[in-house]
């Protein structure tokens, strides 16, 4: 065994050797250990947390009987729960995946009663907000908007949905108890300038679909030519519970039924949109023909997967 540090993407990892005979045969393999250092912060209830992008990572849960993880943590460690002997109920926030959730918990001393919730904890609309959406315009959909049209009040349950172009806001809790498959988000609700307590709550990964944000007008979906995008109109879904375009030349997204271990792309596409198959539990080999021509960013769930370049014609 033979130990050495190199330097990989501009930080050093260390390489580890094994080397041993096998079958008549000398076998070397080496594993690469990269490390990562965060910033952590120590509330008074004696909860860590390390400082991550986006949000917060719980590195260590306080040895209470009942604790509500705070909504602004985004991943668990897998020793959060390691030395909870008292810790018999848990709130989980639904900006945690339920596959974190399993990490963590595989270490607790005790089988908890855990509460997954899939929106705000603080779910109640203020009697002024109610009485807003008493007084507000409801259309066929039963999407409820303020009188001015500037404002979505209430959502409802649906598959796909437009958010209507000079729209300025959405309620933050507009969404709370509504499912839907795709959302699109106009240019005019500028999400990218809000605060994060402004920012609406759509729901877990358990409830909400896809959401697409807009930085343009959706006139111009025609002149897309990246992967963050999709076009308005008719869509296919196979039997699989893939989403494609109408003309079949964009994969959209996956439902989130979609269990294969292994998809073949249809010879034809063109773009893979992102986080297509994010909702995917299990590590997926993702076939695709050579047709295309763009693939978009995370397209895997938290299991991960590889891409497989076909020729056309191959089984």
């Amino acid at each position: 065994m033979m130990d050495s540090v190199d330097v990989e993407d501009g930080g050093e990892v260390e390489r580890m050797w094994l080397a041993d005979m096998e079958d008549d045969k000398w076998i070397e393999d080496y594993a690469t250990i990269k490390r990562t250092t965060y910033d952590i912060v120590t509330e008074e209830d004696g909860a860590v947390f390390a400082l991550i992008e986006n949000g917060r990572m719980l590195v260590k849960a306080p040895n209470v009987k009942h604790y509500r993880i705070p909504e602004n943590v985004y991943r668990l460690a897998a020793n959060a729960f390691k030395d909870c002997t008292e810790l018999m109920a848990l709130d989980v926030p639904y900006n945690v995946s339920e596959y974190e959730v399993g990490k963590a918990i595989k270490h607790a001393p005790n089988i908890m009663n855990i509460r997954v919730w899939n929106w705000a904890y603080d779910n109640t609309r203020s009697e002024e907000l109610e009485k807003e959406i008493a007084e507000g315009e409801t259309n066929e959909y039963g999407f409820v908007y303020s009188q001015d049209h500037k404002r979505l009040l209430k959502a409802a349950t649906v598959e796909t949905y437009w958010i209507p172009e000079g729209v300025e806001k959405i309620d933050r809790l507009a969404f709370v108890g509504c499912t839907f498959e795709e959302l699109n988000v106009p240019y005019t609700c500028k999400l990218d300038e809000l605060s994060e307590e402004e920012y609406p709550i759509f729901g877990s990964d358990r409830v909400q679909g896809c959401v697409l944000v807009w930085d343009r007008p959706y006139s111009q979906e025609n002149e897309i030519e990246d992967s963050l995008y999709v076009c308005k109109g008719a869509k296919i879904t196979d039997e699989d519970g893939v989403t494609y375009s109408g003309s079949q030349k964009r994969l959209l997204w996956s439902k989130q039924t979609f269990d294969k271990k292994e998809y073949y792309v249809p010879d034809g596409v063109e773009t893979i949109c992102s986080h297509a198959f994010a909702h995917c539990k299990s590590f997926l080999t993702l076939i695709i023909p050579s047709s295309v021509k763009v693939i978009g960013d995370c397209l895997f769930g938290q299991e991960g997967g590889k891409i497989v370049i076909r020729k056309i014609g191959d089984a």
